[in-house]
């Protein structure tokens, strides 16, 4: 099982979420430790991000960001999908 890293953005953008969405958000960072390509959810690698790839899990209106490596899952940010991607 990888290590799960927050960033500070994360946290910040994390305690703005009503506590369904926390809760949602929580349990899939831990399925994301376990396997951070895991099918069952809707992931993507987000496109012009090479160096790390950047990858995302939708959680409704809501997109959790993320990377990957063979040791560690590290959370960037979580945010409503119209907001989420302006300040990667």
């Amino acid at each position: 099982m990888r290590e799960l890293i927050v960033t500070r953005q994360f946290t910040k953008d994390f305690r703005l979420l009503d506590p369904i969405m926390q809760s949602k958000a929580e349990r899939v960072a831990q399925q994301l430790r376990i396997r951070p390509t895991n099918i069952a959810f809707p992931i993507k690698k987000l496109q012009g991000f090479a160096r790390p790839p950047l990858w995302r899990v939708r959680l409704g209106d809501y997109r959790l960001i993320y990377t990957f490596d063979r040791t560690s899952v590290t959370l960037h940010r979580i945010s409503h999908r119209k907001d989420v991607y302006r300040h990667l």
